[in-house]
């Protein structure tokens, strides 16, 4: 029995040494502490006008009024706002009519050309997340030089919007029901994002377009009212500029 209590002791002393090997190795541990920074300015270029379909996807709007403007300077900025082309043909009317500002076409980076929804496009790149609203302005009825297309009316609707920054919350506000511009000189609020929403860059489509299909609301939701007892000449193009603005909801 005594020896056999010694080879014990022997064994367990033995593992003891195994144990306090690691502790003896610790004592030889090194720490060295790392620092990290970050900071930010202000993004005050140009965002480029992306895709309303796939806003990854940068495009060349191709636009059939006027060379298109380039986009106000950041960090909260207009990037693109198409113009509006309810066609050179349409014929006299004695009776009201409505017509409709057809799709634009845009360029992607292989060269393809395809159709849209008029759109625009906001980017708001603060950092302040605290919101902004857009507004238009039509400055003067449609006028051919010499006379005004009275009492027509022009409307956008059926706003969609889009962004790689849309995650149910985030998502700017349609106002009034889409843009009407029944009194011309009127500002009317198109778009307001309020706290938390809208950062980043946004479209806005004024519907869907599908090629035509059914399924398409783009081809109606932008419209020129006409009333039938407007003159109207033949042979000349009316005109009219529109003023956006886009402000911080913070001022």
């Amino acid at each position: 029995m005594k020896t056999t209590k010694i080879v014990t002791s022997a064994i367990v002393l033995t593992t003891l040494g195994l144990v306090a090997a690691p502790t003896v190795s610790a004592d030889n541990t090194q720490n060295y502490t790392e620092k990290g920074q970050v900071g930010f300015v202000d993004s005050v270029d140009p965002t480029d006008p992306t895709d309303p379909v796939d806003p990854t996807n940068p495009v060349d709007p191709v636009d059939p009024v006027d060379p298109v403007d380039p986009g106000t300077a950041g960090p909260l900025s207009i990037d693109y706002i198409s113009n509006l082309d309810f066609k050179l043909d349409n014929k006299v009317s004695g009776n009201t009519e409505t017509y409709y500002a057809q799709p634009i076409k845009v360029k992607d980076s292989t060269g393809k050309v395809s159709e849209r929804a008029n759109y625009l496009q906001i980017t708001d790149n603060r950092g302040t997340n605290i919101g902004w609203k857009l507004s238009v302005t039509q400055n003067s009825q449609f006028n051919n030089g010499k006379a005004d297309l009275d009492g027509a009316v022009l409307k956008m609707s059926g706003q969609i919007f889009n962004s790689t920054n849309m995650d149910g919350t985030t998502t700017p506000t349609a106002l009034n029901n889409g843009v009407v511009t029944a009194t011309v000189g009127s500002d009317v609020d198109v778009v307001k994002a309020g706290k938390g929403q809208g950062m980043g860059t946004w479209t806005d489509s004024f519907g869907k377009y599908t090629d035509g299909s059914a399924t398409d609301t783009s081809m109606k939701a932008v419209s020129l009212e006409v009333p039938g007892k407007t003159a109207k000449t033949a042979n000349t193009t009316y005109k009219t500029d529109l003023t956006w603005t886009l402000t911080d909801a913070g001022m």
